[in-house]
């Protein structure tokens, strides 16, 4: 119940009773200037308020007679009749004997809808680690653990970074199959005493698991001597991490000269 109508609505009660404003206001615990104002519908009392006078005028604000109850049984026979409606609308989709082609199309909506995300949620995941896998193709890191690894004597640790099956395709040197035959050659060249220098990429191109690297090396061999060459590296990411699958060399100066 809203102004003005609560105003009038308590002034009518309390004439009813053979109340003053004085006597009820000592039942309610308020000043007579609230009632006053209430009466007049100059203000909207809270709740709390309404209550305690309508219980000092013994009237039932939220019972059968009042309007707030009347509201609400209205409100739940209107969420029943159309809870109702819609549950026999649900069923009778169901019932195929019927509209048969546009109760399967209606059917098939929500289906379709969910398939769509899916696909939709499957290709951004699939797009993201696609971006994830490029982004994680680190040529310095791994030129840089190369260097380190090998200058070391850990050829097993050099190793690590090709694949199996791998091939390299050194210049002098036959070409070379499988991590075997590959950490022989590394070892070689260590016991020979060559040590790098320098191990740079200065090209590189990734697609989703192939990356191509180009780039220079220089390795000293010894009383102040030193081999500088290009190589060629073609990588491959499997089972979560990059690997060399092919590798090609060319020594190209011996004490830079050609």
């Amino acid at each position: 119940m809203k102004q003005p109508e609560l105003g009038r609505k308590i002034l009518e009660l309390r004439k009813a009773k053979g109340l003053t404003q004085d006597e009820l206001v000592e039942k309610c615990n308020i000043s007579v200037r609230t009632l006053q104002r209430i009466e007049a519908g100059e203000v909207t009392p809270r709740s709390y308020t309404v209550r305690i006078i309508f219980e000092a005028l013994d009237y039932n604000f939220f019972g059968s007679k009042g309007s707030l109850s009347i509201d609400l049984h209205k409100a739940k026979h209107l969420i029943s009749s159309w809870s109702g409606q819609f549950y026999k609308y649900f069923l009778d989709l169901f019932n195929l004997k019927t509209n048969t082609m546009r109760k399967l199309m209606i059917l098939s909506i929500p289906f379709v809808f969910i398939f769509t995300a899916l696909l939709l949620s499957s290709a951004h995941t699939s797009a993201q680690k696609r971006v994830k896998i490029r982004e994680s193709f680190e040529v310095a890191s791994s030129n840089a653990d190369h260097m380190r690894w090998f200058n070391s004597g850990k050829i097993d640790s050099v190793c690590m970074n090709y694949h199996n099956n791998a091939t390299m395709m050194p210049d002098q040197y036959p070409s070379i199959t499988g991590k075997e035959e590959i950490a022989a050659y590394w070892l070689q060249l260590y016991n020979r005493g060559l040590r790098f220098t320098d191990l740079v990429c200065d090209y590189k191109t990734v697609s989703d698991s192939i990356a191509v690297e180009r780039g220079t090396w220089t390795m000293s061999v010894g009383q102040g001597l030193h081999v500088s060459g290009n190589y060629l590296a073609q990588w491959r990411y499997s089972n979560g991490s990059w690997k060399i699958e092919n590798e090609m060399s060319r020594t190209a100066a011996i004490n830079g000269e050609q």
